[in-house]
């Protein structure tokens, strides 16, 4: 390998400086996201734990339709930033607000869906009727909300692709502390119903206080977000990005919430300590796309540029910066186990189920947070398909067969639900990793260390 260059160290430096300032902002967006899932559970475990179950699966099918309409929403970002790398700003506009009228019509379809289908499927998937019918009533709640999060998911991505992430970031976190004083206020009364109105309300405020801030601001209106561009993308390139993003949000939530059944199927404390521990690894992967939002980003722009050898430097750097969060993420699980657990539920029984499962939830980061930034670079250089197949082996062929296996036959119970989820996320990151390997240009690629 060639020596490395003061100059290449420096742009190695300026590269990852880059990467990190958006990807904090961006990762604390995202941490914000989940802070009130978060939230919602531990308030609800603490002042209604009898409810806990009725949230749990309330959350699965609107959890898989909420990152399905993400994935949707991924080519605002991808082809905002590619415009800009293009050197046509004000293109990235038009992009935002094609993007608004997408999430605006796909909230509303499946907040329809969400609201007829719920009860009918969960007692299709074997779940006790009163379970069923606890859980139809906080997703018919949380069913209003999804054009609200959708259209607000389209401009926090605007805001990342030109390198203003800090206003959704600051949004997201005074909504949080909206959602917990509704929380506080309602879940006493009305259970894991109110915790939904909860997070209705906070939506409400992220969406209303985003556009006013795009509306407003200079370097929005920069980017021609009220005025016509030529050269914009289309819906149709738009949705050529967003529906391959989509079906791998399908896939892979699809899968997790199929573990979710399969834990209710198994009993009440098993689907609490799932969902439990699905909050725990949601706010790990909030962190890895934050990381892989800004992997994109700068991925996206050094591609519309043509600049092969930047575009492998990016998603090298993103990959190495994440593996090294991840690594730390999980240190952080192993060691604060019981105090992990005691802040979730008062249940002193799924206290103990919880410290015993969390050491094998701490292997689920690495793999998983690597697969998620390799799909986004991978995208965002134009392999839009092969992370969505990869996504559908590894999240809807391999995982909810083992889970079933290892958790109701082999009665391993919510233990099994993770090793499955481990197994899934390693098989996921060595497929992308080889496709990364390859279209970066394979051991070659890591002669960016002496590039410009």
């Amino acid at each position: 390998m060639p020596a490395v260059s003061s100059s290449s160290r420096s742009s190695v430096r300026s590269l990852i400086a880059s990467l990190l300032r958006i990807a904090g902002p961006v990762a604390l967006a995202r941490l914000g996201i989940m802070g009130m899932g978060v939230t919602d559970t531990i308030v609800v475990g603490q002042l209604a734990p009898k409810e806990l179950p009725f949230l749990a699966l309330g959350w699965a099918p609107t959890g898989v339709l909420l990152l399905t309409g993400i994935g949707l929403l991924a080519g605002v970002q991808m082809l905002t930033a590619r415009a800009v790398g293009e050197g046509n700003p004000k293109a990235a506009g038009a992009v935002w607000r094609r993007g608004i009228v997408i999430a605006v019509a796909a909230g509303a379809i499946f907040g329809v869906g969400l609201w007829l289908g719920t009860e009918p499927l969960l007692i299709g998937c074997g779940i006790a009727p009163d379970l069923a019918r606890g859980a139809t009533d906080v997703s018919r709640v949380l069913a209003l909300s999804l054009p609200l999060q959708f259209a607000y998911m389209a401009c926090s991505f605007f805001l990342e692709a030109i390198r203003r992430p800090g206003a959704a970031t600051v949004v997201i976190w005074v909504a949080n502390a909206l959602n917990l004083a509704v929380n506080l206020a309602l879940v006493p009364h009305l259970g894991a119903q109110g915790s939904a109105w909860a997070t209705v309300a906070a939506r409400s405020f992220m969406l209303l206080s985003l556009i006013v801030w795009i509306l407003l601001s200079p370097s929005s209106r920069a980017h021609g977000v009220s005025e016509r561009s030529s050269g914009a993308p289309s819906y149709r390139t738009l949705l050529g990005v967003g529906v391959a993003a989509a079906m791998s949000q399908i896939a892979e939530a699809g899968a997790f919430y199929a573990l979710t059944v399969i834990a209710g199927r198994i009993g009440a404390q098993a689907v609490a300590a799932y969902q439990i521990l699905l909050n725990l690894l949601a706010v790990v992967f909030m962190m890895a796309l934050g990381l892989s939002a800004a992997t994109a980003v700068t991925v996206s722009h050094a591609y519309g540029r043509r600049d092969l050898h930047a575009t492998a430097r990016a998603g090298w750097i993103g990959l190495g910066l994440n593996a090294a969060l991840m690594g730390i993420t999980a240190a952080a699980l192993l060691f604060g186990a019981p105090l992990i657990a005691r802040a979730f539920t008062a249940d002193e029984e799924l206290v103990k189920l919880l410290v015993a499962l969390i050491p094998l939830t701490a292997l689920v980061p690495l793999p998983d947070g690597s697969q998620v930034l390799l799909a986004s670079a991978l995208r965002a250089r134009g392999d839009n398909w092969f992370p969505t197949a990869s996504h559908v082996v590894a999240y809807v062929l391999v995982m909810p067969p083992a889970g079933y296996i290892l958790a109701e036959r082999c009665g391993l119970g919510a233990a099994g639900l993770m090793q499955a989820i481990v197994a899934a996320s390693i098989l996921s990151v060595g497929v992308l990793l080889a496709r990364w390997w390859n279209l970066a240009g394979g051991l070659a690629s890591f002669s960016f260390f002496s590039r410009r």
